[in-house]
């Protein structure tokens, strides 16, 4: 694991800040509404295309070439983002973001699971959500110090050169330190699809609840700025509290749902979720908002490590990579879609509406989580039951 940290660590740098200002940046570039919706729609059109491929590659050719790939391409990314003067550096900088997040996070994703077990594997996937806090709070306060002082005429590209150093050191920590986990070899644990049919059910499972989450990923900074503050400073506040709070939780929660049970911490944890996302219009005051945001942000790291760690649970372990692979496939359609239909919604049937809509969808699929799970433990109880009597 501490092959890993370097790596991540480093490379997490822009993440936050560039998913935070990326609209700001583009639009101080020249890039129109339009333009801007079409840069997350390539990144999302690129990395469906891409995902089932690279499932299959890092299975075949291993782990850390497949992170060494993602650090190389993050860091061109960085290169455009210091030459962009119009719209087509941005798209081309887009095109291969969304190439290096596909080739990265599915390698790490399957790093992590190829050295862990069900008794740990929620910890590790803490540890690893620990690790990329750190970077993007390190990253996000070097980048608004430099917007915020006028250090030089183009802040942008100060920061960009800051992040393209810090991407070359996670490509040089990949290189020197990370070990290739692809040959590890123990006794592969069963997962709960059995044929291919369940795991199409199960993959569609995973983009409906990846269609609802991204609802609201694209208007978020827009509703902050409508109803909360428009002051850009402020906005960036209402986020420390839970950015804080992100580098120690998640491995004591990824610890939690290993001891408890993952099926569990996800479905308690999604539906608090689907009530926090309910009470969000209610909430316009700003601190009243940033206490929200901080209990939403909490609930999320809560189970997401016990989320990570079912993809394995119920595809099992044989072609980690691979089962990565499908996995992000199916949750980036379900993104892609999400994106689009909250756009949709905050514009033409209500900025309030698309909250309600993405709660109200959370809750009747974790309901629906809820109802297979407590299915699945009556057929293994049945088939124990049977077992038991011959």
């Amino acid at each position: 694991m501490r092959g890993l940290y370097n790596t991540i660590y480093f490379i997490s740098f822009p993440l936050s800040f560039i998913g935070f200002i990326f609209p700001i940046y583009a639009s101080s570039i020249g890039a129109n509404v339009i333009q801007i919706g079409y840069l997350y729609s390539i990144f999302s059109i690129i990395s469906i295309i891409i995902r089932p491929i690279v499932g299959n590659l890092i299975d075949k050719r291993g782990r850390k070439t497949g992170i060494l790939i993602g650090t190389i391409l993050y860091t061109v990314v960085n290169v455009f983002f210091i030459m962009a003067r119009d719209f087509k550096y941005l798209l081309i900088g887009r095109i291969i973001q969304s190439l290096g997040a596909s080739f990265l996070w599915i390698s790490v994703d399957t790093f992590i699971s190829d050295i862990s077990d069900k008794t740990n594997r929620g910890q590790n996937f803490g540890l690893l959500d620990q690790w990329m806090a750190k970077g993007e709070w390190i990253g996000s306060i070097i980048g608004f110090t430099i917007l915020y002082n006028n250090f030089t005429d183009n802040p942008f590209r100060l920061i960009f050169i800051i992040f393209m150093v810090t991407s070359l050191a996670s490509v040089y920590y990949t290189i020197k330190n990370l070990p290739e986990t692809v040959n590890i070899k123990k006794g592969y644990e069963e997962g709960n699809i059995k044929n291919k049919k369940e795991l199409k059910y199960f993959l569609g499972i995973i983009g409906v609840i990846s269609l609802i989450i991204s609802l609201t990923a694209p208007i978020y900074l827009l509703y902050l700025q409508e109803h909360i503050t428009y002051d850009l400073s402020l906005i960036t506040f209402l986020f420390i509290p839970a950015s804080i709070l992100a580098l120690f939780l998640p491995k004591r929660f990824g610890s939690f749902s290993d001891k408890y049970g993952r099926e569990k911490i996800v479905i308690v944890g999604m539906f608090i979720n689907a009530i926090l996302q309910i009470l969000i219009p209610f909430n316009k005051g700003y601190y009243s908002f940033m206490i929200l945001y901080t209990l939403i942000s909490t609930i999320v790291m809560f189970y997401s490590p016990a989320f990570s760690s079912l993809i394995i649970d119920f595809v099992g372990e044989d072609k980690r990579g691979r089962s990565y692979g499908l996995y992000s496939f199916a949750s980036g359609i379900g993104g892609a879609i999400g994106y689009t239909a909250g756009s949709y919604i905050y514009e033409n049937i209500g900025n309030d509406i698309v909250f309600y809509t993405k709660g109200v969808l959370l809750l009747v699929m974790t309901l629906f989580i809820c109802y297979l799970y407590i299915k699945n433990i009556r057929v293994k109880t049945e088939i124990e039951i049977t077992r038991t009597m011959r």
